[in-house]
């Protein structure tokens, strides 16, 4: 869960953490904060007043001002969220669509150049390996993975190298991401580069100049706010983050921790994978209906995502929670009905912008409808909860 702290965090501390893991705030040692890498925007993040804490084995800021003035940045004007700790493979080769195309749920095959999609790696079974996003580069496809499952990734797509004409690279270094979310965001980028943003599709992606630097501009939104995502390499992406927040600074742009994006995906409804995703979850089960094609041929896992779509129903769904309690439930926090436990929270915070608590969790089939009154485990105890329509707050998500 996470605590909604009664006022942001002081911009005197550093040593706050973040654990990417168990999403829980604490106090970090010195020790463990020098133990953990630099991500590329560290320097930069030190002289806006970062508080840093981890992601993915990287010092990620926490906090800037605080994780209550970031959220309400992003739902009021914009806000720049670093996303460098996300990795990159790059595949290219003339086999390399038809190859990808048997190993993810989505039609890879289709994919036009300057078009992208989103995707997942499944197991035999239908379970969630991975997610990811796949550009068509035109010579290549690039593949932006969850940092999470970056390695594991790699690791499942590399051995195929050997078996046909196409060539699998590590290429984070090359596709370093930030984001700039929020209402104000559009003009954000319009005052940044050249290239014009507002026509700019929800499948497609275009180059863009920005701050010198060549990069790559799509929409994306994990915070329910219209958004972009720009790639840039590692060299130049602390001028981009520079020059964003220099340029930005008209439009209120803001730069934004992980303690409040996480508290903007969760209002928004966005399962991250590691917190309510795993390998335990089959993909239909995750609302994430863009993630797969039910038309295209053989990969593996289909057998099982078309066995659920012909069933008509899935066993259980990701549901969005509203508690009537002050009190934030834990993360496994058990769901009854009826007196039958019939699902767990897996995200829970108290929402700045309902001033309600709001939960992300799986319910059972036949007690998942909106309306569905539930008791959610709390204490030793039980308080009242109903399932309300995702997302929370806002309605972008490409």
């Amino acid at each position: 869960m996470i605590p909604l702290p009664k006022k942001d965090i002081s911009a005197n501390t550093r040593l706050i953490g973040y654990n990417s893991k168990s999403r829980k705030v604490g106090i970090m040692t010195e020790k463990s904060l020098v133990e953990l890498k630099r991500g590329p925007l560290y320097d930069a993040q030190i002289r806006n007043g970062a508080k840093f804490g981890e992601m993915a084995g990287c010092r990620t800021p926490l906090s800037f001002a605080g994780p209550l003035l970031e959220h309400k940045a992003v739902r009021e004007s914009a806000g720049l969220f670093d996303r460098t700790y996300h990795g990159a493979i790059r595949i290219s080769g003339t086999e390399s669509a038809q190859f990808l195309n048997g190993l993810v749920s989505n039609d890879v095959k289709t994919l036009q150049p300057g078009r992208w999609l989103h995707a997942a790696f499944l197991t035999a079974h239908g379970k969630v390996k991975a997610l990811c996003s796949i550009h068509n580069l035109g010579d290549a496809l690039l593949l932006l993975n969850d940092p999470q499952t970056h390695d594991k990734v790699y690791s499942f797509v590399f051995p195929f190298s050997y078996a046909g004409d196409f060539k699998v690279e590590e290429a984070s270094v090359q596709y370093r991401t930030i984001s700039v979310e929020g209402p104000r965001s559009e003009a954000v980028i319009k005052e940044i580069c050249f290239e014009p943003a507002s026509d700019l599709g929800d499948d497609e992606w275009r180059n863009a100049t920005i701050a010198g630097a060549p990069c790559l501009l799509r929409r994306y939104s994990r915070t329910g706010e219209r958004g972009f995502l720009i790639m840039a390499a590692e060299a130049g992406v602390t001028d981009v983050w520079e020059f964003i927040l220099m340029k930005g600074a008209f439009h209120g742009i803001a730069p934004i921790g992980l303690a409040a994006a996480e508290i903007l995906r969760i209002e928004a409804g966005i399962p991250m994978y590691g917190s309510d995703i795993d390998e335990t979850n089959m993909l239909l089960e995750c609302g994430l209906p863009d993630y797969a094609s039910f038309t295209k041929g053989c990969y593996v896992g289909q057998e099982a995502v078309a066995m659920a779509t012909y069933r008509g129903h899935i066993s259980k769904k990701l549901c969005g929670i509203i508690v009537e309690s002050d009190s934030v439930p834990p993360n496994s926090a058990k769901l009854f009905a009826e007196s039958k436990e019939v699902g767990r929270v897996t995200s829970s915070l108290a929402s700045p912008s309902l001033g309600r608590t709001i939960c992300l969790g799986y319910v059972k089939y036949g007690f998942f409808d909106v309306g569905k009154r539930l008791d959610v485990e709390m204490d030793h105890t039980t308080v009242q909860g109903q399932i309300v329509a995702l997302p929370f707050c806002g309605s972008e998500r490409p």
